[in-house]
């Protein structure tokens, strides 16, 4: 620096500013001229720490034992010089992934559709549930799990499919199995049974003369969808016995019956 140039001049201050000012304006020129800094000027970065040593020198002076120094930098130095330090953001972090249950009802998880899942922080997802869902089945939903951090994508949300019991059907792979009742004379003769799907579609049910206690009637193509195509709706029979008192007519009837039918071996059968 010049004998005559201006200390206060070169670090951009009024004659009267006091020690604050002299060290703030230090410690902004410094970093943008030092030579390390990008499009630093060794030369201009000299000027302002000799400006800045004339400032401080006299105030030094009425301290005994003490010398000048350069306002400590928030920065790490070296050789005693102010090195800005370029901060690094830090890096994108993901979101954890969450875990919650959705509970359905059998026709939803067999023929599919949607439902809607409270996440328990006020928001609700709508969740897909495809044909054929079964029991515990998982689904991942992308981005509705935590918060990422730093700008990073949030996580997943991974549904655990809970399928709740029905009165009537029950799931068997790729079936579905229920049980139709039948009077004996139904069962003796046959008829034509009319029984409510899970679909809620009233379905006729042929049943062929002389239909046992424990045989099954298979309805293909009622069963549970599929990409392996459609299974069965397999019907357990079971013949209702009166359990109250008989009419006399009743009751003629049925020792009729019993005169005329060829009685059962009475033997034990496996």
């Amino acid at each position: 620096m010049k004998e005559a140039e201006d200390p206060h001049a070169v670090l951009g201050l009024s004659p009267g500013a006091t020690r604050g000012e002299v060290d703030r304006a230090f410690r902004a020129l410094a970093r943008r001229h030092h030579p390390d800094a990008p499009g630093g000027d060794r030369a201009a970065y000299a000027r302002v720490r000799h400006a800045y040593e004339a400032l401080a020198e006299p105030r030094a002076r009425t301290e005994p034992g003490t010398r000048p120094t350069a306002p400590p930098p928030s920065s790490p130095s070296r050789r005693g010089v102010s090195i800005p330090v370029r901060v690094r953001n830090a890096r994108p972090r993901r979101g954890a992934d969450r875990t919650a249950a959705l509970r359905v009802a059998l026709p939803l998880a067999v023929y599919g559709g949607t439902a809607a899942l409270a996440l328990g922080d006020g928001r609700t997802a709508t969740v897909a549930v495809p044909p054929g869902t079964e029991h515990r089945a998982r689904f991942r939903l992308p981005g509705r799990g935590g918060p990422g951090a730093h700008g990073g994508a949030p996580g997943d949300l991974l549904v655990t499919v809970l399928v709740a019991d029905h009165p009537v059907y029950r799931r068997a792979g790729r079936d579905l199995r229920a049980t139709l009742p039948l009077g004996y004379a139904e069962a003796v003769l046959g008829t034509e049974a009319a029984i409510t799907g899970l679909d809620g579609r009233v379905l006729r049910v042929p049943v062929p003369p002389g239909t046992a206690q424990g045989a099954t009637i298979t309805l293909p193509g009622q069963g549970v969808p599929g990409r392996g195509g459609t299974g069965a709706l397999v019907l357990d029979v079971t013949i209702d016995v009166p359990a109250g008192p008989l009419s006399a007519d009743q009751r003629a009837a049925l020792e009729h019956l019993g005169a005329v039918l060829p009685a059962p071996r009475k033997e034990p059968r496996r």
